[in-house]
């Protein structure tokens, strides 16, 4: 009787801590298979939770065009920077599979333009 090894069937996740404006940042991201669930916190709590789809676009003039939608589930709505962060991320993961949407739980001590690049760039790194 032979053995195979199988891969694991789960959710896949990948788990990175970076400096961000001086800041230790913790990053979690896994694959549920259609959601990609992101947690960036400086503070080990997820503040705010935001969810970011994907649709292609309907309209004859824009054929192969994208829409992004992305609202606040909980935390503090008057935070816009977090939907930032939620819009670059939907972009990231619809660039690789446009069926898949984004939630994203995150908290930040600090925020600044730089910043807010330095955190995509570590994720599309990844």
């Amino acid at each position: 009787m032979a053995l195979h090894r199988r891969e694991p069937q789960g959710p896949k996740s990948i788990e990175f801590s970076v400096d961000v404006a001086g800041t230790p940042t913790d990053f979690v991201a896994t694959d549920f298979g259609t959601q990609v669930f992101f947690v960036i916190t400086q503070n080990g709590k997820i503040g705010s939770l935001i969810e970011a789809t994907s649709q292609e676009c309907r309209e004859v003039e824009m054929i192969g065009e994208r829409t992004f939608e992305v609202k606040v589930l909980f935390g503090d709505r008057r935070l816009e920077h977090y939907r930032a962060y939620a819009r670059a991320l939907i972009e990231i993961v619809a660039a690789v599979d446009s069926s898949k949407s984004v939630l994203l739980g995150i908290a930040l001590k600090e925020h600044s333009p730089e910043g807010f690049r330095q955190v995509v760039r570590e994720v599309k790194d990844r």
